[in-house]
């Protein structure tokens, strides 16, 4: 079963104001959200460590989720990353979240393989998870709640506390410092640790990918992230990994 919930035509441009879009100027909403060969390039070459993020994720789904378990996809994409990793699993029912039609009609081909309910909300995700009517088991969220500042990270926390409920789990990869270390230099450290990297890139693709993290990404240090997960009502908090530039950390969230 398959069903989008959008209160627009999925063919037709979404006009969301005063949400996660509007930090997105055209030009990069465009890159974003449609030039979905750049995507690939970065998962194909796991230049964000897609391939260790979602090995863990798996775990702790097959070891530690209720079983079977309601899956909430925030920020989904094309959900291409998220089918293999819930391939294997007793995944009852899958949500996704995401403002991009073009994303969304990928990740309506890509889940069919998975065998069960499939739920597609063509929405902003910060405004989706306000009025969010059904419970989950795991909400899991990558590389997108960085571009929210300390206090929507927070508000939006508490949100996705109250979806999972006390025996859920709500599981993050973002944009983290080591302790003490700030934005500016968080962003000059991430300047001369990937460009080496990152050389199936073209010169433009760097450049338009430098230009947003330094426009709209907002990394948190360690510290911050547990204690926003504390003050968003989560017990316990557990760092799951580290990448190998310490750009990005991902963290397990629970009652």
């Amino acid at each position: 079963m398959l069903r989008i919930q959008s209160d627009d035509n999925m063919d037709e441009p979404i006009n969301v104001q005063g949400t996660a879009r509007d930090m997105l100027d055209e030009p990069m909403a465009a890159l974003f959200q449609h030039q979905w060969q750049l995507y690939r390039k970065f998962v194909d070459n796991n230049y964000f460590y897609h391939n260790e993020v979602y090995a863990r994720l798996h775990r702790i789904l097959v070891d530690e989720a209720v079983q079977p378990f309601r899956f909430l996809d925030i920020a989904c994409g094309d959900a291409g990353a998220t089918v293999e990793t819930l391939k294997g699993t007793r995944v009852a029912h899958y949500y996704g979240i995401d403002l991009s039609s073009a994303a969304l009609e990928l990740a309506r081909k890509a889940l069919e393989s998975l065998g069960c309910p499939v739920t597609l909300d063509h929405r902003d995700f910060v405004e989706a998870l306000r009025d969010w009517p059904e419970s989950v088991d795991v909400a899991w969220i990558g590389l997108s709640l960085h571009h929210l500042l300390a206090p929507a990270k927070l508000s939006l926390m508490g949100e996705i506390r109250g979806i999972v409920g006390d025996s859920g789990f709500f599981l993050i990869y973002e944009n983290a410092s080591p302790d003490g270390e700030d934005r500016d230099a968080w962003l000059r450290r991430w300047e001369r640790q990937n460009q080496p990297l990152w050389t199936a890139l073209t010169v433009k693709e760097y450049e338009a990918m430098t230009a947003h993290v330094r426009a709209y990404d907002f990394p948190e240090t360690t510290s911050q992230w547990q204690s926003l997960g504390r003050e968003a009502g989560f017990g316990r908090v557990r760092e799951l990994f580290v990448s190998p530039t310490d750009l990005f950390r991902m963290y397990c969230f629970q009652a």
